[in-house]
């Protein structure tokens, strides 16, 4: 199944641990850079450049208090509370994975359990565009990602454009000036023919992620209060 809820980090929340990370400090080498890259010359961003709303945002995933215990043991701290037990839960009846699940009866139960951690996220719905699903009516449509619907989510324009956490970006910053010149507010496309077109783009340099099953994803935010 190609579609279905996840819950995922905000964005200003991933941008500020970037930040604060010094990770990006000369990623881009460009003082001024153009993309939305974390950049210690400028803490805050400038007013009206996109935030990135796509599903490669640290989705929420299953996982037991037993488990996060042997992997924090093992050396890879890790944290499970009531909302990742309660997803853990869900993937094993409905058989999804990687944060998914299928109903909005589903996605509000994980949400509530997230208690007083729901700030720091929020709740999409996202569908590879061939997938005939039909988007929830309370949703509203935020544009097109180019990812991987599963298999971490890796997302083209997030590790280009805005948090480069594998592959990265070109270090003058200036490769994907016009495609992100093109995103929309979200840090998206709002096609899926711009989606596909600037896949084709990134994957003709030898240094980016290679993959058969990227795509185009339409994602939509949806609100618990409306669910």
């Amino acid at each position: 199944m190609a579609s279905g809820y996840i819950i995922v980090k905000r964005f200003d929340v991933l941008y500020d641990a970037a930040l604060r990370s010094g990770r990006y400090n000369d990623n881009p080498k460009n003082t001024s850079p153009i993309y939305r890259i974390p950049h210690r010359n400028r803490p805050v961003p400038p007013q009206g450049m996109p935030k990135y709303r796509g599903i490669d945002r640290e989705p929420l995933r299953a996982l037991l208090f037993e488990e996060a215990r042997i992997f924090t043991e093992a050396g890879t701290p890790s944290e499970a509370n009531a909302a990742t037990n309660l997803l853990n839960k869900i993937e094993l009846t409905n058989n999804r994975e990687d944060g998914w699940v299928t109903t909005s009866e589903e996605i509000l139960a994980v949400w509530d359990a997230l208690e007083d951690m729901q700030a720091d996220y929020e709740i999409v719905f996202a569908k590879e565009f061939k997938d005939g699903t039909e988007s929830p009516s309370i949703a509203q449509f935020l544009g097109c990602d180019a990812a991987y619907f599963v298999s971490d989510h890796f997302s083209c324009i997030c590790d280009a454009l805005f948090i480069p956490r594998w592959h990265g970006t070109d270090p003058e910053g200036i490769l994907f000036k016009d495609y992100f010149c093109r995103l929309n507010r979200n840090g998206l496309f709002n096609s899926n023919e711009e989606t596909l077109e600037y896949l084709r783009y990134y994957l003709s340099f030898d240094w980016t992620e290679k993959a058969d099953n990227f795509t185009s994803i339409e994602v939509y935010s949806v609100e618990a209060a409306n669910i």
